[in-house]
């Protein structure tokens, strides 16, 4: 496995993400899952990584500023096929020591409520529930997390 930062414009990255879009599509209806659209505009990611598994693009993830001092995970997905092999913990942790490189000491993220195995994921990886913030506040459909981030 290995994981690669990747420019915004990327094709694994764009193809990757064309897949996840898919899913929230399917998921939740169309028009729930461009509501969310603004969230994930890739030209505000701050950072951006593929995880390869023997030359082929299995996972991403990204993260973007939602203030002077909180980075906030986005775009996290693994494809269905390579779930369970380790990807995702690479990813977030690729995406946290850049978080730190830059002098962050925590992270947010959003995810749906009812996505219980990337809820538990999170969890495992030192992110806990807090109140929804910013344009989730009073959003039934999601819950956000946070970690507050340590040098390993």
């Amino acid at each position: 496995m290995k994981i690669q930062r990747v420019a915004t414009t990327n094709s694994d990255l764009l193809n990757l993400i064309q897949e996840l879009n898919d899913f929230f599509n399917e998921e939740w209806g169309t028009e729930v899952a461009q509501s969310y659209q603004n969230h994930h505009n890739l030209a505000e990611m701050a950072c951006a990584v593929v995880a390869y598994e023997e030359g082929k693009a299995v996972g991403c993830g990204c993260w973007k500023l939602l203030d002077e001092q909180t980075p906030e995970i986005k775009r996290m997905y693994v494809k269905q096929t390579n779930r369970g092999n380790g990807a995702a913990g690479k990813i977030m942790q690729a995406l946290e020591s850049d978080m730190l490189e830059k002098g962050y000491q925590q992270a947010v993220l959003e995810t749906g409520k009812e996505m219980v195995g990337a809820i538990r994921f999170y969890e495992r990886h030192g992110y806990r529930i807090i109140p929804n913030y910013g344009e989730f506040v009073g959003d039934e459909l999601c819950i956000c997390m946070k970690k507050i981030l340590e040098k390993a």
